[in-house]
């Protein structure tokens, strides 16, 4: 068994049982103490000079300000007066194993997990950019001043080694595995206690549905906004978190369709131009291998003097989705006749659709149809990235949580 670097509260490497040693008992959930050093911890990354310079990290910040903990406290004394005869409790020790494409989804987990009164153990990749790195420092600062987060939680690294993931998956009363499809398959064997649960979030693809009359309607203002919000979803985490889109569907006519998408292209450029993006050479080579390799087979259009982004337009009649990714800030625009043929294109691999330009009664609908089919979110453009306690379909709190039913003579 390799030794385990605990990366937050920091110390050198040590044997997996001295890091077990060092862990105290489950807490009350929501515990006002627990709730205190979330709001902390926002702060915290709001007020750091690295962290507040990424959005994705002033997204977590105020994710997790005292306000947002608020309302998920009143979501779950709301559980309690639903339930009369249930008594929550947390579901004891949690093992996470954080992805290594999304710097912050490892708080996000954990912060759940830590508000439902858990004991959390937190694997993040041995490759550590500076922006996990620093959210990893300032974990570390809290748990010197915070007795009880220094007892519930721990947060490491150690390179894959089967040996230190099943003991601590023997240790979990609860497994949550953030990754790809392989290493996921690949941990899920794994055994875990008898009396343990898990929950798996493998490898998902994301897209967006447009109303091209309603965006062809839209005025400068609206469409600029959507170009920003676009922008958001596409590159945050170069585009390869699993609810960021790979394609732009337009419903409605082809002749639509042509005026839309170049008007939404251009809206994107200047949105680009605005904020002085700018990606790496390699991304830019990564597009063009990808957009040549795919015209070998596939009828396309693609400007391939777009900057810092490649949108292909697919040429072919029927609308289909292949659900290879490139990212790198390279989508594909194709046209679909209504809602409905959306749906039926829905399959398991599919988790977020955002969507602009449709009523409430048909988001429903396509909700329904394409939910039976496998897709997990439908947002509006600019909230792909948004985290939310209900994830890939599943109540994340409920996992976190354990249920005691209580009967009365």
């Amino acid at each position: 068994m390799t030794a385990v670097q605990a990366l937050a509260p920091a110390s050198p490497s040590m044997p997996l049982r001295d890091l077990l040693a060092g862990l105290g008992s489950p807490g009350e959930p929501f515990s006002a103490a627990r709730r205190q050093t979330l709001a902390q911890l926002s702060r915290a990354i709001l007020q750091d000079s690295l962290l507040r310079t990424d959005a994705a990290s002033v997204a977590l910040g105020y994710w997790l300000r005292r306000a947002s903990i608020e309302r998920l406290a009143a979501g779950f004394e709301e559980r309690q007066r639903s339930a009369p005869d249930t008594v929550f409790v947390p579901n004891g020790r949690v093992f996470h194993v954080a992805p290594g494409n999304v710097d912050t989804v490892f708080v996000y987990s954990w912060a759940l997990s830590y508000l439902c009164g858990n004991l959390d153990i937190v694997r993040v990749s041995t490759q550590q950019g500076e922006v996990l790195a620093r959210l990893l420092e300032l974990l570390a600062t809290l748990m010197a001043d915070d007795a009880e987060l220094a007892a519930a939680s721990r947060f490491v690294t150690y390179e894959h080694d089967q040996a230190t993931s099943e003991a601590l998956s023997a240790w979990a009363t609860h497994r949550v595995l953030w990754g790809g499809d392989a290493t996921v398959s690949l941990l899920r064997g794994l055994p875990l206690s008898p009396h343990a649960s898990e929950r798996t979030f493998g490898s998902k693809f994301s897209y967006c549905v447009i109303a091209s009359r309603s965006y062809l309607a839209a005025d400068d203002s609206v469409v600029a906004k959507l170009a920003a919000d676009f922008f958001n979803d596409l590159f945050w985490f170069d585009q390869m978190a699993c609810s960021s889109p790979h394609r732009v569907l337009w419903v409605g006519s082809d002749a639509e369709r042509v005026p839309a998408l170049q008007r939404f292209d251009a809206m994107l450029a200047a949105e680009i131009e605005r904020r002085g993006h700018r990606s790496s050479s390699s991304n830019a080579v990564q597009r063009l291998n990808f957009v040549f390799d795919m015209a070998c087979e596939t009828p396309l259009a693609a400007d391939l003097h777009q900057r810092e982004f490649l949108a292909v337009q697919l040429l072919a009649d029927r609308a289909t989705i292949t659900r290879e990714i490139c990212g790198a800030g390279l989508f594909m625009h194709q046209r679909a006749a209504d809602l409905l043929e959306v749906a039926q294109l829905a399959d398991q691999r599919d988790q977020t659709v955002t969507h602009f330009g449709f009523s409430a009664v048909e988001l429903r609908e396509y909700g329904r149809q394409a939910g039976a089919r496998g897709v997990d979110r439908v947002v509006p453009i600019g909230q792909a990235l948004a985290f939310d306690p209900v994830w890939d379909g599943y109540d994340l709190m409920a996992d976190f949580l354990r249920r005691v039913t209580i009967r009365l003579p």
